[in-house]
C-alpha cells in the first residue's frame, strides 16, 4: 500500500508526499480532498488480512460489518501463528532450553553446592566455607550451565567437585573476593567444566 496524497491542483501539486490540511475558511484555506484511493486501498488491505489470518489459503473467512474486531482477532492470530515453534516465556527455563536464563541462586546444604536445572542455567554463589559442588539430581542430557562463584572477603575455602565433574581447564581461584567463572558442559553422566576468572578493574 503507498500513500495517496490529497487531491489538489495548484502549487506544489506534484508532490507524492504532500500532507493533508484542514479546512480554514477565515484564512481561505481550502481543506484537502482525499482520492478515492486513499479509502479504497487501506479498507481493501484490512480486508486481506482479516480473510487471510482469521480463515485459510482455500477457505478465507468473509469479513463482516457486525463484527468490528476482526482486525484485532485478525493480528493477534497472525503472532500466535509466527510463533507457533519459538521459544516463548512459558517454556521451562531448562538446561535444554539453548538459551541463557536469569541467574539463579544456587543451594548450600550442610556444604554441599547443589543448583536445579529446572530453574534455570545460570547460577551464582558466595563461598563462605569449603565446598562440594555436586551434580544435578536428575542429570540433565546435555546443555550448558554456568556457575558464578564468588569468594567472602576472607576466602581461601576450599572448593571440592563430584565425581561426575572433569575439570578441563583451569582452577579455582580462593583469594578474597576472586570471582570464578565456572562453565559446565553436560553429556549424560559426566560434566565437563571450563573455569576462568573475572578480570580486575
Amino acid at each position: 500500500m503507498q500513500y495517496q496524497p490529497p487531491v489538489y491542483f495548484g502549487e506544489g501539486s506534484s508532490d507524492p508526499d504532500r500532507p493533508y490540511v484542514n479546512a480554514d475558511p477565515q484564512n481561505a484555506v481550502q481543506g484537502s480532498s482525499p482520492p478515492a484511493e486513499a479509502i479504497e486501498h487501506p479498507m481493501r488491505e484490512i480486508v486481506e488480512v482479516i480473510t487471510y489470518f482469521l480463515g485459510t489459503v482455500e477457505n478465507p473467512l468473509p469479513a463482516s460489518a457486525a463484527d468490528l474486531q476482526q482486525l484485532r482477532k485478525a493480528i493477534q492470530q497472525a503472532v500466535i501463528d509466527g510463533t507457533s515453534d519459538a521459544l516463548r516465556s512459558t517454556v521451562s527455563a531448562t538446561l535444554g532450553a539453548g538459551f541463557w536464563t536469569t541467574p539463579v541462586a544456587a543451594t548450600v546444604a550442610a556444604g554441599n553446592v547443589s543448583f536445579n536445572p529446572a530453574l534455570g542455567n545460570r547460577f551464582t554463589l558466595t563461598a563462605t566455607e569449603a565446598l562440594t559442588i555436586t551434580s544435578p539430581d536428575p542429570m540433565p542430557a546435555g546443555g550448558s550451565a554456568r556457575l558464578e562463584l564468588t569468594m567472602d572477603a576472607v576466602g581461601n575455602h576450599g572448593i571440592a567437585w563430584g565425581p561426575e565433574f572433569r575439570i578441563n581447564n583451569g582452577q579455582i581461584d580462593t583469594d578474597p573476593n576472586a570471582v570464578n567463572l565456572i562453565h559446565m558442559e553436560f553429556s549424560g553422566a559426566v560434566i565437563d567444566v571450563h573455569i576462568t576468572q573475572r578480570s580486575e578493574a
